[in-house]
């Protein structure tokens, strides 16, 4: 598990809500505080669903247990737009499955992907300020720790490459 400040918040914001730099990420949940509190449950609910729309959405492999960043940026940027700065955000995403394999693939990481869970990334904006903080979950009790390393590697590496200022 990293902290990490981000030092320019629009600019992180902008990636976020406006330019979709997150959108293949899965979304476990969302809060944003403005006059009121609103939150989405990044679930996907199948019963909204034609069987027809379902099997169109496996075929292209776009059917998960969670909704993707994309889908649900819209509803937040909705949310947060207009003259005032919501009083609060917060963002729970997680990293798709092929991401997490890949990762458990590299030579530093030595938990198998079938071990891990997810990988997320918690993003709070408060007081003007966004912080983001890596987790991980395990489907068993692990010791090892490699995986949350590489983890929190390429997060650090994704700002970077962003070109995102942060500091741990």
């Amino acid at each position: 598990m990293t902290a990490l400040q981000i030092k320019n918040t629009k600019n992180f914001m902008n990636m976020l809500l406006v330019n979709g730099e997150f959108d293949d990420f899965e979304v476990e949940e969302a809060t944003v505080t403005t006059f009121n509190a609103f939150h989405i449950d990044g679930r996907i609910v199948r019963d909204f669903f034609s069987e027809d729309e379902i099997r169109e959405l496996e075929e292209k492999g776009e059917l998960a247990e969670f909704s993707k960043w994309r889908d649900i940026r819209p509803v937040c940027f909705q949310l947060i737009k207009g003259k005032k700065t919501p009083v609060s955000f917060h963002v729970v995403l997680r990293a798709k499955r092929a991401l997490i394999e890949k990762l458990a693939e590299s030579e530093e990481c030595e938990v198998q992907a079938n071990l891990i869970r997810s990988f997320a990334l918690n993003i709070r904006y408060d007081n003007a300020r966004v912080s983001c903080v890596t987790g991980s979950a395990f489907s068993t009790f692990i010791m090892d720790k490699s995986a949350e390393r590489v983890w929190d590697s390429y997060v650090r590496r994704l700002f970077t490459d962003m070109g995102l200022d942060f500091e741990e």
